[in-house]
């Protein structure tokens, strides 16, 4: 006999095995036992929730000939009948291949013929989104007013695709996410009825990949019991789901938040060596944040975690920091998670990121601003109001003198603050109108009458410090008059002695 998944095999036969819908199957339960059972049902929700199976449930406990409790006996002959599945009294239809005009009028003709063993003829269309918008049409009339041993249950995880027109028919009933609780004791059952060890941890950890979804949870179930041969512990789900060794993710968050960027970097690394998916390595990085989190401001934290003892234990451990700066780090990283997909360098979004959570201050959006607030808060809360200028000045890296590098720096920087009369002069200069004496820069201007200029005191100061705050070592500056500057009556007394003539002198 070929081999049958496990979601298929320990799919819930009755209202019993149902998973995390209890509000669901009260309803449900009520309806039958007090015979006010509709003609139209409307089950949505999440993927692995339950929906088709709580619809094929419910279709052969309204046609139960000694209904219990509302549900279905499974022993008497109808019950027998409809559990086979070419039964003909329980319909399912693919909304998503069989979703044109022609399909729903083929239905609209079945619905006329009436059961073959039971009360009712129940129609289960399964993700009903995908019908046309002409097979919705020709469905309305039919819908709102079936025979009275039709009743349909339409299924969907779109919702909000459906028209108006078909909500308002159907009783609607929003299947819930399943706790991981829940999924964990159902995945445990499964396994103690298999014959498989497996530990509590598996089970907490095969439920929380899950995402609330109970077929989900089964699959990757079926995945780690080929993977560990029978025998299911905490490492194998994690191998099976790619996932990195969360005690690895939690030193990557301790040396991030103690700012030792060099050891968070290096353990990337490795998990990159290892050849970790970096979109996944940046949601568990997220995920440990967001538990470190829960694990300072929870009490009781072990079962909202979902997490092995050792590491909750570990994350208690880790303090000192406060949950703005914790919280800084799970928006960060959530930031980059959300852009991995979008980048062809995931590995150094990742780095980036460390970086970031690591050194907040460093940053120049909000959070950085924020982390700097706080610091200045912190000072003022401990009753340090001193003025401490080397805390808050901006240092600039300082580079060392040379005359080209002087001469440049001085004309762009004069150009872009635009003091263009300054900026004028300063272009007659080159590298050789410059010099350094000890920590003095020296300034020999090339014309007479630019010392004049240069000693002006609103430029004269506004060079001074140009040049000490972009040069080391330099505290002063001095303008030179040159030797060899020649002055201009004897440039026109050499000029007329190349002419027969007198050159008229324009003044």
């Amino acid at each position: 006999m070929a081999y049958v998944s496990i979601y298929r095999k320990y799919r819930p036969y009755d209202f019993d095995g149902v998973v995390g819908q209890e509000h669901i199957v009260r309803i449900l339960r009520n309806q039958i036992k007090t015979q006010t059972i509709g003609h139209a049902y409307l089950f949505t929700g999440t993927r692995g929730t339950g929906k088709t199976s709580v619809a094929k449930i419910f279709a052969r406990a309204v046609n139960c000939a000694n209904a219990i409790n509302g549900g279905a006996c499974g022993k008497c002959e109808i019950c027998k009948e409809l559990a086979k599945p070419n039964n003909l009294d329980i319909i399912e239809i693919d909304a998503a291949s069989n979703n044109g005009v022609d399909e729903i009028r083929e239905l609209r003709e079945s619905v006329k013929y009436p059961p073959s063993v039971g009360q009712f003829k129940v129609y289960i269309i399964d993700e009903v989104h995908m019908l046309s918008i002409g097979a919705f049409n020709a469905l309305l009339k039919t819908l709102e007013e079936p025979p009275s041993h039709v009743i349909f249950i339409l299924a969907t995880t779109e919702v909000h695709k459906l028209p108006q027109t078909i909500l308002s028919r159907c009783l609607r009933f929003d299947f819930r996410l399943v706790p991981t609780q829940s999924i964990a004791a159902r995945v445990k059952y499964i396994f103690d009825d298999m014959g498989i060890k497996c530990t509590e941890d598996a089970c907490l950890a095969i439920a929380e990949a899950g995402d609330g979804s109970v077929r989900d949870a089964l699959s990757i179930a079926d995945m780690c019991v080929s993977y560990g041969e029978g025998n299911v512990d905490y490492n194998v789900v994690l191998d099976v789901l790619g996932q990195s060794n969360p005690n690895i993710i939690i030193d990557i968050v301790e040396c991030t938040l103690k700012g030792d960027i060099s050891s968070a970097l290096t353990l990337v690394n490795g998990l990159s060596d290892y050849g970790k998916s970096m979109s996944v390595l940046a949601r568990d990085i997220t995920k440990m944040f967001r538990n470190l989190f829960v694990a300072q401001n929870v009490i009781d934290c072990n079962k909202t975690l979902n997490l092995p003892s050792e590491i909750v234990n570990r994350l208690k451990e880790i303090t000192g920091y406060s949950n703005d700066r914790i919280l800084q780090c799970v928006d960060i990283m959530s930031t980059v998670e959300a852009n991995m997909r979008y980048s062809s360098m995931p590995r150094t979004l990742i780095e980036a990121s460390i970086a970031k959570c690591a050194d907040p201050k460093a940053n120049v959006d909000l959070t950085g601003v924020v982390t700097r607030l706080k610091a200045v808060e912190d000072r003022l809360a401990n009753g340090n109001f001193s003025a401490n200028a080397e805390a808050f000045e901006v240092k600039k890296n300082k580079r060392a003198f040379s005359k080209s590098a002087c001469c440049g720096f001085l004309i762009k920087a004069t150009r872009d603050m635009k003091k263009f009369a300054l900026y004028s002069e300063l272009t007659e200069l080159n590298k050789d109108n410059f010099s350094l004496d000890g920590k003095v820069v020296q300034i020999r201007p090339s014309r007479a009458n630019m010392a004049d200029i240069l000693l002006l005191p609103e430029y004269f100061e506004l060079i001074k410090k140009l040049v000490v705050d972009e040069f080391d070592g330099v505290d002063d500056i001095a303008v030179i008059q040159s030797d060899k500057i020649v002055n201009i009556d004897d440039d026109i007394a050499y000029v007329k002695g190349l002419f027969d003539k007198d050159i008229v002198k324009i003044k």
